[in-house]
């Protein structure tokens, strides 16, 4: 008596992520609905966002660990501008790490959730 007490007119109330049709003799009627309605895009187009937000975020922390490890290393590589350099990569590091996967969420989520 509860489920039929938070149907509405037409017989159709929302469980989770799945549209139930119940008629008043008892019997219901499951539909499944693909995805929740913030995503905005269908599993492949996902699946390929998060592909290329991993391997861009792969290459960042690659090439900018590397340029930190070189110039730390050698001692000729301690100038001015390569220390500026180093300055570089390390912010390029921090971008990498905080900023991307809070892009990639934004993507993929309609609304705002991060907030």
């Amino acid at each position: 008596m509860e489920i039929l007490d938070n149907m509405d007119e037409e017989g159709k109330e929302l469980v989770g992520s799945a549209l139930m049709n119940i008629s008043l003799d008892g019997t219901s009627n499951v539909t499944n609905i693909t995805f929740f309605p913030y995503y905005q895009h269908s599993l492949y187009v996902a699946a390929s966002y998060i592909l290329v937000y991993f391997f861009i975020f792969l290459l960042c922390m690659v090439g900018n660990i590397l340029v930190c490890l070189i110039v730390l290393e050698n001692r000729r590589m301690r100038t001015v501008t390569n220390l500026f350099i180093l300055n570089l990569a390390i912010s390029d590091l921090l971008v990498g790490i905080f900023c991307i996967p809070t892009t990639l969420v934004d993507n993929l989520i309609t609304g705002n959730i991060l907030s």
